[in-house]
């Protein structure tokens, strides 16, 4: 489709709409990765969404809107009610950041049918700034819950041609709108804890949240593993992207040190008969001349995140047994493409687990 407001892309969003309000599934745009929505009031659509995945029903998804106003409807903490210390919360936090990669895991609303949220008393909901999407959302009419539009675990969809390698046949229709501009999923912030407490790291940054606190009085719980909840195999998750192993490709992915670990790693696996892929940044380019297959990432941490699953799927779609790329600093935006390198690594280490317990 062309963009929202051509005359083209306004029948696709009709179109769309018209879907998700049957019940359907759609796969469309945001600025983060691409979503696979249907109604969030409908259970069995969204029953859906699980089915088409493969995605467990203990994974909640998130909610999507396109006004402030949709809050009244899905929880009972709203920008409005700023008088209780949760409003106060959800006003300065969605004026500092909606529409944008925020995600509020807030009270559930009794509108808001269990699956959504994985039978807990919490739903996740966000605004994104998208026009595609929020064109749909409004078109729609009613909120649109949506995961990333691709197989369950699998790397995440940041162009409608990712959708359809992993969805095609499952769902009804992609809004095509080329590449997401950032290109990792939006950061969850849990509300209902005291103090506010990140989940997944993504689009806005820890630092982003601590200063937008800070200016209404708040603060952030540090960062330590060991204050998340422990959750018993197939117990709700609290947020989505919280298992230990996630967004991975076909092939063993490796992290690396610096580049000198990198060509040593290639060498190592290459002396063993393994087709090695490299992702690398653009300083690594001429170390890595020779070195093929490759996908050059970029070099700041923005071009990182926004290349990040491009270049998996392309590694991957090159036919390479093991992708090498090197570690990311844990700061602004690196926390989150640093959690998503972990996630896509931990797979190798979780086969190799099966393995020994066969």
């Amino acid at each position: 489709m062309s963009d929202a407001g051509s005359a083209e892309g306004r029948a696709a969003i009709r179109e769309a709409a018209r879907v998700i309000r049957d019940g359907g599934l759609v796969a469309f745009p945001t600025e983060t990765v691409y979503g696979l929505g249907a109604n969030a009031l409908d259970a069995r659509a969204v029953a859906r969404i699980f089915e088409a995945k493969q995605r467990p029903l203990n994974d909640p998804l998130i909610l999507h809107i396109a006004s402030l106003d949709d809050l009244t409807d899905l929880t009972s903490a709203t920008a409005q009610s700023d008088a209780t210390a949760l409003g106060s919360l959800v006003a300065g936090l969605t004026r500092a950041f909606w529409p944008g990669p925020l995600t509020l895991v807030l009270p559930r609303s009794r509108n808001v049918p269990p699956i959504v949220s994985a039978g807990l008393d919490t739903v996740a909901v966000r605004m994104p700034d998208h026009p595609v999407a929020q064109a749909l959302i409004h078109a729609s009419g009613v909120p649109i819950a949506a995961p990333s539009a691709n197989r369950f675990g699998h790397v995440s969809p940041t162009t409608a041609q990712h959708v359809l390698d992993d969805l095609n046949g499952r769902i009804d229709l992609v809004l095509d709108s080329h590449a997401t501009s950032i290109g990792v999923e939006s950061t969850v912030l849990d509300l209902t804890t005291a103090p506010p407490r990140i989940l997944r790291p993504g689009g806005v940054t820890r630092e982003q949240i601590e200063h937008a606190l800070a200016n209404i009085g708040q603060r952030l719980a540090p960062d330590d593993p060991q204050l998340l909840p422990r959750i018993p195999r197939n117990m709700p998750l609290p947020s989505p992207g919280m298992l230990p192993s996630h967004y991975a490709p076909r092939a063993q992915l490796a992290l690396c040190r610096d580049t000198d670990s990198l060509l040593a790693q290639r060498a190592n696996f290459a002396a063993r008969g393994l087709k090695t892929g490299l992702l690398i940044l653009e300083s690594q380019r001429q170390a890595c001349a020779n070195l093929h297959p490759q996908f050059v990432l970029g070099e700041t941490l923005s071009d990182i995140a926004r290349n990040l699953y491009a270049g998996l799927r392309a590694l991957d779609s090159a036919g390479v047994d093991v992708i090498l790329v090197t570690e990311v600093p844990r700061s602004g935006l690196g926390e989150a493409i640093a959690d998503r390198l972990a996630r896509a690594a931990a797979k190798a280490v979780e086969t190799e687990a099966n393995r020994d317990h066969d």
